[in-house]
């Protein structure tokens, strides 16, 4: 993410999943993992129900030394759609961004301007909002992707590996309630084109409309604090206006 954008953030059975071939004990194990995860978040049916999901939340972005506080609203069709709205804490409607995501395009506002992302920021933004996706978990049970369990990690926490084509490997690992606790992947900081370790962790629980969401989300890269957000309002919804999805003139 760009320091001075604040852009981030940020219906198939267990047997439909195991179809054809031999019994795969890494991947039993992993789909098992996967639906008890869904039922600890609120069950399928209401996770299928709400592909959408708005929140308020506050967040402290750890860039350059600084630490910026921010608050706002984010909007989310994950994995290729988002309006992100934040203001800085104290500084009022002057530090006003948005950040949309729209599929294949991606800008930025400030004062009512759009700014066109740069090809590695839009995919940079895209690879953040497609963990999201996988955070709903219920789209894992199509056969677009490969689950593989992790077993536990030195915590005691079991992991999966979801693989996609095209994407890059994410790591999912889950409490004795089989609650997201981790997320863990690579991708490149598109302000240095390097390699970094980014690491997710998740703790408390917002409950709305059936849908369990994590009220904290702690973002590492290599270790160091890089993104925190914490959640005070949830409202899964069912699809998220057109207009949010306009650029502004």
């Amino acid at each position: 993410m760009n320091g001075t954008d604040f852009g981030l953030l940020l219906g198939l059975s267990i047997a439909g999943l195991s179809v054809a071939g031999p019994a795969e004990p890494g991947r039993d194990a992993a789909v098992a993992l996967l639906e008890s995860a869904i039922r600890s978040g609120g069950g399928a049916k209401h996770l299928e129900r709400f592909p959408a999901l708005t929140w308020r939340g506050q967040a402290i972005v750890h860039a350059g030394g600084r630490e910026i506080e921010l608050e706002g609203w984010w909007r989310l069709v994950p994995p290729g759609r988002a309006v992100v709205e934040t203001l800085e804490v104290g500084r009022g409607a002057i530090s006003l961004r948005r950040l949309i995501l729209s599929d294949d395009r991606g800008w930025t506002e400030r004062e009512g301007q759009a700014q066109v992302l740069a090809p590695e920021f839009l995919a940079h933004e895209r690879d953040q909002f497609y963990l999201y996706y996988l955070m709903r978990l219920v789209p894992l049970r199509s056969p677009d992707f490969q689950l593989v369990s992790l077993g536990a990690d030195a915590v005691g926490h079991q992991g999966l590996r979801v693989s996609r084509a095209g994407r890059r490997d994410v790591d999912l690992y889950f409490d004795a309630g089989t609650r997201l606790v981790r997320v863990v992947t690579r991708l490149t900081d598109p302000g240095t084109g390097r390699e970094v370790v980014e690491e997710l962790r998740c703790s408390g629980v917002l409950e709305a409309r059936g849908v369990r969401w994590p009220k904290r989300i702690a973002i590492t890269w290599d270790g160091l604090p890089y993104f925190d957000l914490e959640l005070t309002e949830l409202k899964p919804m069912r699809r998220l206006e057109e207009s949010l999805f306009t650029p502004a003139r």
